[in-house]
């Protein structure tokens, strides 16, 4: 599955940092709690974190910040009451800046153990970006917490976090974050037959675009990836990840990360393969990815065409 460098004038810059994401669509209906660095009782950090105010795109008054440690986490936490288990979306606010970190690893508490989740806060900064979506027990406890053990160079900065119950949210979700790519991207037309390639740097997150059960592909053609069987009968195919966040089997949720894309497979550079089909007929996504990026419901995949967007 060949993927070009140079798309309608965007060039796609190669990494391993997952990139910062922005859900789309629609906010979730359900009620949503924020932590803001300066919320009494709320949230903890040692002497090794300083304040700021220096930044305008900071979430409140000030926010906290930190020299990365390659020893130890260090970790500031945020104390959140999740008041039933379930799955929920946990978001981040920074201010985003040249000289802050550009793989701050963010960590949740997840029913089945903490998950560390790399933020690039040298952009999209001052607005709300998203995780993911993690299953969280119960409880009134440190949920997200920032670390400083990592690689990446400049200030660690924790600033508010947002968690929101997906219950009764979006039933849709695009298949990779927001910001990864501009909309023109969604319609290009696939190398070879009815399907999409989609051009973002190796640990970008991938999302389930909706309900269902997973199964993981291991294979010389797709490399690692997953078949999502939506709760609608269709699959949606994910190629070429260099790690998987679901097991086979798993049941997931719209907007649930389910892995990180890669190069593996048969591939000439990062990016990710999607597709969708129906009794075995591969459709076209475009029409499905841009209703998704527009934040409308997407159309049947019975209703894709068969054709007409590949070259």
């Amino acid at each position: 599955m060949r993927i070009r460098s140079l798309r309608r004038g965007v060039s796609v810059a190669l990494g391993v940092v997952v990139a910062a994401v922005l859900v789309p669509g629609a906010p979730a209906a359900a009620a949503s709690t924020i932590v803001d660095n300066d919320t009494a009782g709320r949230f903890a950090a040692s002497g090794n974190w300083g304040t700021s105010a220096y930044s305008g795109q900071r979430y409140g008054a000030d926010y906290k910040f930190a020299t990365p440690d390659t020893t130890a986490s260090d970790a500031a936490w945020y104390k959140i009451n999740i008041p039933s288990a379930g799955s929920y979306q946990v978001e981040v606010w920074y201010p985003a800046d040249p000289g802050y970190n550009n793989s701050t690893p963010f960590v949740v508490a997840a029913t089945g153990g903490n998950q560390t989740i790399h933020v690039n806060q040298q952009v999209n900064g001052g607005r709300w970006v998203s995780l993911g979506v993690f299953s969280l027990a119960a409880g009134d406890r440190n949920v997200v917490g920032v670390s400083r053990w990592t690689n990446g160079t400049g200030y660690v900065v924790a600033d508010a976090v947002r968690v929101t119950s997906t219950s009764g949210g979006s039933a849709f979700s695009l298949p990779l974050p927001r910001t990864a790519l501009p909309r023109s991207e969604y319609d290009d037309p696939h190398h070879d037959y009815p399907a999409i390639d989609l051009p973002v740097p190796t640990g970008t997150a991938a999302y389930a675009v909706r309900a269902g059960t997973v199964t993981r592909i291991n294979d010389t053609s797709c490399g690692l990836g997953i078949n999502l069987t939506g709760t609608d009968g269709a699959i949606y195919t994910y190629c070429h990840f260099s790690a998987w966040s679901v097991a086979t089997g798993a049941t997931v949720v719209a907007g649930q990360r389910i892995g990180s894309t890669g190069n593996t497979g048969n591939s000439t550079g990062p990016h990710l393969h999607f597709g969708i089909r129906t009794d075995s007929v591969r459709r076209c996504p475009q029409n499905y990815l841009l209703a998704l990026y527009d934040g409308v419901t997407p159309p049947a995949a019975t209703s894709l065409p068969t054709s007409g967007c590949s070259y």
